[in-house]
C-alpha cells in the first residue's frame, strides 16, 4: 500500500468532494460508504458497512460536532455468527476491529486537508472486556474525539448491550498520516 504522503492527491477519493461543505453526518455516512469500494480485493473491515450474508451491516445512529476539535458519533449493528467465538459470544478481535474502524469515523466531522481527513494510523489500540454478547444481540457503539492535535489524537469508545450494561471499553490513540497542505 502507498504511503499517502508520497501520493499526488490522497484526497482525489470522490468521497471527499466538497469535504467542507458536508455535514457531519454526510461524512461519516460517505466514508462508511466508500470503504473498500476502491481495493481490487474485498478487505476483512469492509463486512462492517456492505451488507451481505454474514456481515455485520453497522447503523449511524448520531454524529455530533460538539468543538472544532472534538466530536461524538453513535452506532448499532446485530452480532451475525461470523463475528462470534466458539462459544456465540462476539470474538474479542472482532470488537477491537469495530472499535478501530468507528473511533475513526469520529474524526471525520473535525477534519480538514492536512488535519485527520485520512484518519491517521493506530498507535495504541487498548480494549477491555467487561461481559459477553451473544449472537444475534443487538449492540450500541459510542465513539468521541477526546482530544486531537496537529499530529496526535486520543480517541475513546464504549460498546453496550441492549440493557445499557457495558460489555468493553477502547482507548484508542492515532497519529496523523495526512501530507501538509500547500501554502500558496
Amino acid at each position: 500500500m502507498p504511503n499517502p504522503k508520497d501520493t499526488p492527491n490522497p484526497y482525489g477519493h470522490p468521497v471527499y468532494k466538497d469535504w467542507a461543505k458536508q455535514s457531519p453526518e454526510e461524512r461519516v455516512k460517505g466514508l462508511m460508504k466508500a470503504h473498500g469500494t476502491a481495493a481490487d480485493e474485498p478487505r476483512f473491515s469492509d463486512l462492517l458497512y456492505h451488507p451481505t450474508e454474514g456481515s455485520l451491516p453497522v447503523d449511524l445512529v448520531s454524529v455530533t460536532k460538539t468543538s472544532p476539535t472534538t466530536a461524538s458519533a453513535i452506532f448499532t449493528f446485530k452480532i451475525p455468527a461470523y463475528y462470534t467465538n466458539g462459544w456465540l459470544n462476539m470474538h474479542g478481535a472482532a470488537q477491537t476491529l469495530i472499535y478501530d474502524n468507528l473511533t475513526t469515523l469520529a474524526l471525520a466531522p473535525i477534519s480538514k486537508p492536512g488535519f485527520w481527513m485520512l484518519g491517521g494510523v493506530s498507535r495504541v489500540l487498548d480494549v477491555k472486556f467487561l461481559r459477553p454478547a451473544g449472537v444475534g444481540e443487538k449492540v450500541t457503539v459510542e465513539v468521541e474525539v477526546v482530544h486531537v492535535g496537529r499530529a496526535a489524537a486520543s480517541l475513546r469508545g464504549v460498546m453496550k448491550d441492549g440493557k445499557g450494561r457495558v460489555l468493553s471499553t477502547c482507548e484508542h490513540d492515532k497519529s496523523n498520516i495526512d501530507p501538509e497542505v500547500a501554502k500558496l
